[in-house]
């Protein structure tokens, strides 16, 4: 698996579960709905190279953040510390991705869509290599 694979993965399982708790609060939409959507937005949604700049800047301090309380999480030994902990880890992303100039909404959809679309997955790394190499 290549390191963006892995990131992309990565970010996508934990922001997955920042999202959820984002808007735990909020009306959610059937699964069938959201599937839908998703597949649209393959189609429908064109990113320009700024945005995917911005989500791939945001993509790092999530795995930067998921590195820090990976280790904290593994040293704690009570459940409700380790809740706690989670809890903090999913509140860093989701300021990390706002900081980074994106809802957590579109860098959810975007590290979805990279995930389905190989023209934009190529796109992603071509900005994670022009920023390597920088």
């Amino acid at each position: 698996m290549t390191r963006l694979a892995k990131l992309i993965a990565l970010t996508l399982s934990i922001t997955t579960g920042a999202v959820s708790s984002v808007y735990a609060a909020q009306k959610v939409l059937d699964n069938e709905k959201a599937i839908n959507q998703i597949q649209t937005s393959v189609e429908q949604q064109q990113f320009d190279d700024s945005t995917l700049e911005k989500f791939t800047v945001a993509m790092y301090a999530v795995q930067d953040v998921a590195k820090e309380f990976e280790v904290k999480l593994q040293q704690e030994q009570s459940t409700e510390k380790q809740q706690q902990l989670q809890a903090n880890a999913r509140e860093a992303m989701v300021d990390e991705i706002e900081q980074a100039g994106l809802e957590v909404k579109t860098y959810t959809t975007i590290a979805q869509l990279v995930r389905q679309d190989e023209a934009l997955r190529q796109r992603v790394m071509n900005i994670v290599n022009d920023q390597d190499n920088s």
